[in-house]
């Protein structure tokens, strides 16, 4: 029975030594656990921090690349701009084109009517009118601008028989120039200059500017408000006229 006891004994001896073998080795085992896990982790935290590293550089390159894009952005909007602006300069280019052809247009049909009217007139000037015609209505005008005259500019206006001569010559063969000559009279205090004094009169002259040129109506200032014309003609072969005569009216 003894036997029996200790073999019990033995096998409970040899089973607490397994368990304390057993239980070294497995916290030996759980410290070498333990110590590779820090390792691992050591390591792990080494990689995780270059990848950070190469994250931080790519996430520099990457806002890198974001303001390289915004800046070629802004010049593609400027750009944008840019083209909208010409865009709209070739449209007004575009109606200043249709309006400069248009303003061609009527200024080419308007120099057909100015040629068509040039030609009337040549041919009305080429036209001589009779002179017993010309005199009756040179008489008949005359007579009604002196009423006109006096009336309108409170001035008497008388015109001698060489006036009436010199008109009759010219507005024979220039029948539009009696409509200048009255012009000029109706303005007679601008179109009026002094040429001369002499110890009678002062003689003066009204400018005459007509579709045949420039012409002279000479007159003489009498007492008063009274105005007599002596000659009439074109500008340059008057004045040699009464150069050659000596200014006299007589």
């Amino acid at each position: 029975m003894e036997k029996g006891f200790r073999d019990i004994e033995e096998f409970f001896l040899r089973a607490e030594k397994e368990m304390q073998k057993s239980s070294t080795i497995t916290q030996k085992r759980r410290k070498a656990q333990k110590t590779e896990t820090r390792e691992e982790l050591i390591s792990k935290i080494k990689n995780l921090t270059e990848k950070l590293k190469g994250k931080d550089r790519k996430i520099k390159e990457l806002f890198s690349e974001i303001a390289v894009l915004r800046d070629k952005l802004e010049a593609y909007r400027n750009r944008e701009r840019e083209l909208k602006r010409k865009e709209e300069e070739l449209k007004q280019i575009d109606q200043f084109k249709k309006r400069i052809k248009n303003l061609q247009e009527e200024v080419s049909k308007l120099k057909g009517e100015l040629k068509e009217k040039e030609s009337q007139i040549e041919t009305l000037k080429a036209q001589e009118v009779p002179k017993p015609k010309v005199e009756l209505f040179i008489e008949v005008a005359l007579n009604s601008v002196s009423e006109l005259v006096t009336g309108k500019n409170k001035v008497k206006v008388l015109f001698s028989k060489r006036f009436r001569k010199d008109m009759v010559k010219e507005v024979s063969v220039r029948p539009f120039l009696f409509n200048s000559f009255i012009s000029a009279l109706e303005r007679i205090e601008s179109t009026s200059r002094l040429l001369k004094r002499d110890a009678k009169h002062d003689i003066y002259r009204i400018r005459v500017t007509s579709p045949y040129g420039e012409y002279r109506a000479i007159y003489l200032k009498l007492e008063g408000d009274t105005v007599k014309f002596v000659r009439f003609g074109q500008r340059d072969s008057i004045y040699k006229e009464l150069d050659a005569c000596g200014w006299s009216f007589s």
